[in-house]
């Protein structure tokens, strides 16, 4: 394939930009309008007008918060994407969504046995983008999806397009179908959580009204300020918030103001999820440009299509520069800035925000070398550098504290329920294999009764180490409270929690507790059952806790 880019000036530029590439001849010809111009008039025009010198163009538009055109940002400008394939079949069509709309439609429409890449582009403020972009996904789960959410300047008025006809609730859709066909999808964040978890209280799909049952906007006033609330939404922009997601960090910014004090965001929330205000870690952005650049270069690249935040450039503005000319050095590389960012490869179907999406796309398997281009953010301010490791490690030190043992270093209680609902939401998903093995210290009051708490202390210090060094890498270890821990034991069955068990008591065994008398311990294990939740499988293992405790101790009991 070919990618040929250019920014709209006039009709007779249009002629002359045709003329001098191979693209008017071209069958399977693949059109992307980015339009930074929020007039239906204006686009809508340049759209027919593409169709009338290119018949056979698959045309599909946005509207932009800025645009993304050889290696440059722009502002309100319209910039045209021409992808020539040999091979590969383009299709594309506009969805209302409206009481019409059947999602079969797009399957039926689209959807081939060779569709390798799919690209959407939905209305920025009205559709729920995230529902939409999940269930496409299960229509061809290998299928690889990008794209985004449109944009505009003020937050008020969002159009996708095609030469026929426009929506400002819905989507336009191409997919691009060949068995020659190699596509690729990746994303860059590098924003990293800062300050004190808090938990959503109240919400409405992607309308977010409070944070530990305070109103959202009173957050944004005690942790941002008033300016920042009087300027809402794009003054929160460069501060997103963060929610662990299983596979990665999800940020969510705000895209309007409802009239009941409500935070309209790009993405959906579910009462119970846990965020956290965030930050660009522009010194780890930059650290990891040649990473990246190595990441991307041996994969074959014959176009790049960039879908980038609005707030990511609300923040890094020019020195998001180095970033859009990494891929650019790929190959050429054309898109725009959303107000949220369709990803979908392998496990993760995520609408992002805060991110930099693109997909890599080529007919031919010929790796070209590439050189990297490099620009200005390497010179990066070294007081704001020391600033920002300053609150990294500071946010790092709070994170331990809040999840951690002070006297043993383990997790501690909460860490570990936190840790047990997303191992049962992924065991749910994805059929993982996890088990719990609960720890008791035998008579570890007599040790604090006759040699004092100091000592009591220190055995247990002992223990935690013990557990620490011989649990696999991937478990985690948690002080429950008092002399009791527990291990969840990724990728385990009742024979591997046996088998764990056995090697702990072994090292308990051979381990000096001086001046405490030699010691040994009680356990209860247990498997994850399909339907547990997180009372029922800890029921279990204390349950077997006990009965150990009940029956000799310096045992354990399967349950």
């Amino acid at each position: 394939m070919k990618s040929f880019n250019m920014l709209f000036q006039d009709e007779k530029s249009l002629d002359e930009f045709i003329t001098l590439h191979p693209i008017d001849e071209a069958k399977n010809l693949f059109v992307q309008i980015f339009s930074g111009v929020v007039d239906i008039d204006i686009f809508m025009k340049i759209s027919r007008i593409l169709k009338e010198k290119l018949p056979h163009a698959n045309i599909i538009g946005t509207t932009t918060n800025g645009e993304i055109f050889d290696g440059e940002m722009l502002e309100e400008g319209v910039v045209l994407s021409f992808g020539v394939f040999k091979s590969s079949k383009v299709m594309s069509k506009l969805y209302k969504f409206d009481k019409t709309f059947n999602l079969e439609d797009i399957k039926n429409d689209l959807i081939f046995d060779d569709t390798k890449a799919m690209i959407i582009f939905s209305d920025g403020l009205k559709s729920d983008a995230e529902t939409f972009l999940k269930s496409v996904c299960n229509l061809k789960p290998e299928m690889v999806i990008a794209g985004g959410r449109a944009g505009d300047k003020e937050f008020k008025q969002t159009y996708v397009f095609t030469e026929e006809e426009l929506t400002d609730n819905g989507c336009v859709i191409a997919t691009i179908s060949s068995n020659d066909l190699i596509v690729n999808s990746d994303y860059i964040f590098q924003w990293t959580a800062v300050g004190r978890e808090m938990e959503v209280t109240k919400t409405k799909d992607n309308v977010l009204y409070e944070l530990d049952g305070i109103p959202i906007i009173d957050i944004y006033r005690k942790y941002l300020g008033e300016d920042v609330v009087k300027n809402m939404p794009a003054s929160c922009m460069p501060f997103p918030l963060v929610l662990n997601k299983e596979v990665l960090l999800v940020a969510r910014d705000p895209v309007g103001v409802t009239n009941d004090n409500g935070l309209i965001f790009g993405g959906k929330f579910e009462e119970g999820d846990k965020v956290r205000f965030s930050f660009a870690n522009i010194e780890d952005l930059i650290s990891n440009l040649d990473v990246y650049f190595e990441k991307f270069q041996s994969i074959p690249a014959e176009a790049v299509y960039v879908y980038s935040c609005v707030a990511r450039k609300a923040l890094l503005q020019n020195k998001l520069m180095d970033e859009i000319n990494i891929l650019n050095s790929l190959a050429p590389a054309v898109g725009f800035f959303t107000f949220g960012e369709f990803f979908h490869s392998r496990k993760i179907v995520e609408l992002l925000n805060v991110t930099t999406t693109f997909m890599m796309l080529s007919e031919s398997k010929k790796v070209l070398k590439k050189k990297l281009k490099k620009g200005a953010l390497n010179h990066f301010d070294p007081i704001r550098k020391a600033l920002t490791n300053l609150v990294k490690v500071t946010t790092q030190e709070l994170e331990n504290i809040s999840t951690h043992d002070s006297l043993t270093s383990l997790y501690n209680r909460s860490e570990y329920k936190r840790i047990l609902e997303k191992k049962i939401k992924s065991a749910q998903r994805y059929g993982d294999k996890f088990g719990l093995i609960m720890m008791d210290i035998d008579f570890f009051k007599r040790v604090n009764d006759k040699y004092g708490h100091n000592v009591g202390d220190e055995v247990l210090k002992i223990f935690a180490s013990i557990l620490k060094e011989y649990v696999r890498e991937d478990d985690f270890v948690a002080r429950w409270g008092g002399e009791e821990f527990i291990i969840i034991a990724n990728h385990a069955g009742n024979k591997e929690l046996e088998k764990l068990t056995k090697k702990l008591q072994k090292e308990i065994a051979k381990t000096s507790f001086a001046p405490a008398p030699q010691l040994c311990a009680s356990f209860g294990l247990t498997a994850y059952i399909a339907g547990d939740t997180e009372e029922s499988i800890f029921k279990r293992v204390d349950d077997a806790l006990y009965m150990a405790k009940q029956t000799g101790r310096d045992k354990y009991i399967i349950s």
